[in-house]
């Protein structure tokens, strides 16, 4: 039986990318899941879970809310966040609100209402750029945010701080890059396929910076695990441990689609930008067993399918 059947667990964000493959994952595990929406958002990503999960209209910036949706929940996971980077840069008032004080309200409320257990989602992101010494990337490494997201998103572990140091019981993981269906085109993987499929001829940036590629599927079931046998306070990598570069990517996106011509690459750089970004993620998977079962040419089929029939019904 899994840990999850009959437990009622809360997810926010549970309309996003990461959120909803979350979400159908615990509902397949036995949970009763409660999807933390805000009000007017879209809910394609659910549709198949409709009647199946219960939808509360929420943020996780009004404490009074989320006093509310955590009622009876014995365990919360939190990856409602602004995200992509692009947008916390754009709108950085509004990423501090929601990524750090968000997470601060959704931790209060989850201790007030006596949950036992909240996995915070943060990110690799916070690491910044690391030498070629420290990589692949421990979780003894100092953090060096870089830009706004990662700023945002590592304050929000600092003002866990207080809380778990108070025997507040918060597992925090690290997750580095994935991709799988349903991930918007700002990311890199999705981009390169939508471009691709709609018949463009691929307009990218340099193919050099190198990130550590997981599905989504693959994420989430390490999500359940860290929050299943993770230990209050402890800090987990989620990674493939596999350094994949955007060229090498982008050429093995090309070979699933027979797709032969080449980009047009823009190489510049800016000093913002990340160009190694990978982990070591022994530390979850000698916890846990967790390890991803999905390889990347497996993964990028099952996406690039999904993008083709996205694609197919929106021509019709």
């Amino acid at each position: 039986m899994s840990f999850f059947s009959g437990a009622k667990v809360l997810v926010t964000g549970a309309h996003g990318f990461t959120g909803s493959h979350l979400t159908r994952q615990l509902h397949l595990s036995g949970a009763s899941v409660r999807a933390l929406v805000k009000n007017g958002s879209n809910l394609t990503n659910l549709e198949d879970l409709s009647g199946k999960i219960e939808i509360f209209n929420g943020d996780v910036t009004d404490l009074s809310g989320l006093a509310k949706a955590c009622e009876g929940v014995q365990y919360v996971f939190h990856p409602a966040a602004i995200v992509p980077v692009m947008d916390a840069r754009n709108n950085p008032q509004r990423a501090f609100e929601v990524n750090s004080i968000g997470t601060f309200n959704v931790a209060q409320a989850s201790i007030k209402a006596g949950v036992k257990k909240m996995l915070h989602v943060s990110t690799c992101h916070v690491y910044g750029n690391l030498p070629d010494s420290e990589l692949p990337i421990k979780e003894t490494a100092v953090p060096r945010a870089g830009d706004l997201y990662a700023a945002s998103k590592y304050a929000a572990e600092i003002y866990l701080r207080p809380l778990i140091d108070e025997g507040a019981p918060i597992v925090i993981s690290r997750s580095f890059a994935f991709y799988g269906p349903g991930q918007s085109e700002q990311y890199l993987i999705p981009r390169i396929i939508s471009q691709i499929v709609s018949g463009k001829t691929p307009k990218l940036g340099s193919p050099r910076p190198s990130r550590d590629y997981t599905h989504v599927v693959d994420i989430v079931r390490g999500y359940m695990l860290l929050l299943e046998k993770g230990a209050p306070g402890e800090i987990y990598h989620l990674s493939s441990g596999k350094e994949t570069t955007v060229g090498e990517a982008y050429r093995a996106i090309a070979k699933v689609l027979n797709y032969t011509q080449e980009p047009q690459w823009n190489d510049s750089t800016r000093p913002q930008d990340i160009m190694r970004l990978f982990g070591d993620s022994s530390k979850a998977r000698k916890l846990t067993g967790w390890k991803p079962e999905i390889s990347f040419e497996d993964g990028l089929r099952n996406t690039i399918e999904w993008w083709q029939k996205r694609m197919a019904g929106a021509a019709r």
